[in-house]
């Protein structure tokens, strides 16, 4: 997903994205534009030509009396004032395009992001997410300033002396873009190799921000194996490296291209009086045109010698903004069909059909993890999953919840593939318990909730008795509005698991999946979890994993896996009579409810 540099295809999203919103606010995007325009011909354009008149006046009278030039300075002062007017309108337009452009893309972003398939996750660190999220949408107000204040304000304002210099002498305008032309020959080739440098320049930046916040959201390990002094000597390499591509894009900047650029600017500025006082003798012009000449040629290769940095600031902001679009480029790996529908759950049969599955790291290889791999799971059946790690547990589990798609093969829920349903709907009616479930920053009462969309009070309540949870909350000062903290870190792993339980129970999902969901609780507290989740399992299909076997051992079906194979299929009791790898766990386990991390 990472390249040297973003692509020109990245870029060209950016700039749909970014036009839409000048699509969607038509007026604010036309006042913003037009009015700066306007500001800057009356402010910057207009008052040479007043001035000219001016000179003029006194070089044909040898007396000019202030009430000669009144109506001068009158129309100077107006029309600058006008131009003032202008410019404020414009920039309270261009507030508001901005401010609603962002809006809407921090929405799209926020959207991209959430829909992208498990994997995008797995390979991505959340600090380069957020990164290239903020950039994507800050990037859009500096794009717009730019090119309302920078490019569109100075466009149609050079137009407009490029004309007036026309109406003086075809030959004056003509050399002024000969003279343009060659500064243009002269500067693109550094600016392009200058564009190479900046993309290197982002992208080391982006390692820099990424590498920051797996440090810090992964800071208790770095602290309990005291490798605070390692994880700054890896940071202090990625700064390294963002610094020396920094200097290198600046340095070439200031080595190169400006000096490439200023003496084009002072040889044109020179070249401009030279011609304006040629002109005007050999065309016999009036001694202010020499005025409006020097002033428009002064201003115009002024323009150009800024273009420059508005092309660096144009540059900077697509690139930046281009690295969270290039993540999108490729379809997700898991996404929903054109056609997809709701799934509709009646009894919750959960059916694998000859599947065959390999994981991503695999993808080169011949070698799958699960091969022609088939199980019929009854609506309402409790299935416990058990077997040496790496036997293919939580690979059935993420099949389930679709995290993965299998290559070969299907899966059902009441007879519906689970490919042609919408992944929302899919998880709509599956209530999961991850091994490590982590909590959002927010209030234990918000967190429970979140299993339910408008719960009442009493009914969080009552999961969290039946997730044996409630009495710790209470205890809290804050009770059920107590804040976790990021990820669930104020409250204990077995606290964490619990709160996950009691939000499970309040979802109600006519399918569960229990993944370790009480790997981090002592065993009394795992007795008093077995009742509520007994009772969440009542007429619903359960997939639970468990190391721990005690705690599977009174569900309808046991399935043992190893090495991605069912290798036993029975009860507990069947189980246990047939001396196969369930009894040798079992026995390893000696009948007790101690994890001893098989």
């Amino acid at each position: 997903m990472k390249r040297e540099a973003v692509s020109q295809k990245a870029i060209r999203q950016v700039l749909s994205d970014y036009w839409q919103q000048y699509k969607t606010y038509p007026r604010d995007a036309a006042v913003s534009f037009v009015m700066p325009t306007l500001g800057t011909i009356l402010t910057t354009f207009i008052p040479p030509l007043i001035i000219a008149e001016i000179v003029n006046m006194y070089a044909e009278h040898d007396v000019v009396s202030l009430a000669m030039v009144r109506s001068y300075i009158i129309l100077f002062g107006g029309l600058w004032l006008l131009g003032e007017v202008f410019w404020r309108i414009g920039l309270h337009y261009i507030i508001r395009l901005e401010a609603n452009g962002m809006k809407n893309l921090s929405i799209s972003a926020f959207q991209r992001l959430v829909n992208r398939d498990h994997r995008f996750y797995t390979d991505s660190f959340t600090g380069s997410l957020v990164k290239r999220a903020t950039a994507f949408v800050r990037n859009f107000e500096r794009f717009t300033d730019t090119l309302a204040f920078n490019v569109v304000t100075n466009v149609f304002p050079v137009l407009f002396a490029m004309v007036v210099l026309w109406l003086y002498s075809p030959w004056i305008t003509i050399t002024l873009l000969l003279m343009l032309g060659i500064a243009v020959l002269i500067a693109l080739p550094i600016i392009r190799r200058r564009s190479r440098l900046v993309s290197l320049r982002h992208e080391a930046g982006t390692k820099m921000v990424g590498h920051l916040s797996d440090s810090i959201s992964n800071i208790s390990t770095v602290k309990s194996f005291a490798k605070e002094s390692r994880e700054r000597e890896w940071y202090e390499y990625y700064v390294h490296d963002f610094a020396m591509k920094f200097k290198r894009a600046g340095d070439y900047h200031n080595l190169r291209l400006d000096v490439a650029i200023s003496p084009l600017y002072v040889l044109s500025n020179i070249l401009g009086l030279i011609l304006a006082i040629y002109f005007v003798q050999a065309l016999t012009l009036q001694a202010g045109v020499i005025v409006v000449v020097f002033s428009y040629y002064s201003r115009i290769t002024r323009i150009f010698w800024e273009i420059n940095r508005i092309y660096r600031d144009i540059e900077s902001s697509m690139n930046e903004a281009g690295e969270f679009t290039e993540m999108f480029l490729e379809d997700p790996a898991v996404r929903d069909a054109s056609d997809a529908k709701k799934l509709a759950v009646t009894k919750g049969r959960i059916r694998f059909n000859d599947i065959t599955f390999r994981y991503p790291e695999q993808e080169n290889s011949e070698e799958t993890f699960l091969h022609d791999f088939s199980l019929d799971i009854r609506g309402g059946q409790r299935v416990g999953l058990v077997g040496p790690s790496g036997g293919g547990k939580t690979t059935i589990t993420a099949l389930v919840l679709r995290l993965f798609d299998p290559h070969v093969g299907s899966i059902t829920i009441d007879g519906q593939d689970i490919r042609h349903v919408t992944q929302a709907s899919l998880r709509e009616n599956i209530a999961y318990v991850p091994q490590e479930p982590f909590l959002f920053h927010r209030t234990l009462m918000e967190n429970i909730a979140y299993g339910k969309e408008g719960a009442k009070e009493e009914e969080i309540k009552e999961a969290a008795k039946l997730a044996y949870i409630h009495k710790f909350i209470v205890s809290l000062p804050d009770g059920y509005k107590t804040m976790v903290g990021e990820r669930g870190v104020k409250i204990s792993g077995g606290q964490r698991q619990r709160i996950a339980i009691a939000r499970a129970l309040l979802k109600g999902a006519p399918i569960l999946v229990l993944d370790e969901a009480t790997s981090s609780l002592d065993s009394e507290s795992e007795k008093y979890i077995q009742r509520g989740l007994l009772e969440l399992m009542k007429g619903k299909t359960s997939l639970v994993i468990a190391h721990r076997l005690s705690t599977i051992k009174h569900l309808d079906r046991i399935i043992v896996l190893n090495q991605g194979k069912i290798v036993e299929d029975g009860t507990h009791e069947e189980l246990i009579t047939r001396d196969g790898l369930y009894t040798k766990l079992w026995n390893r386990q000696s009948g007790d409810d101690t994890d001893k991390n098989l």
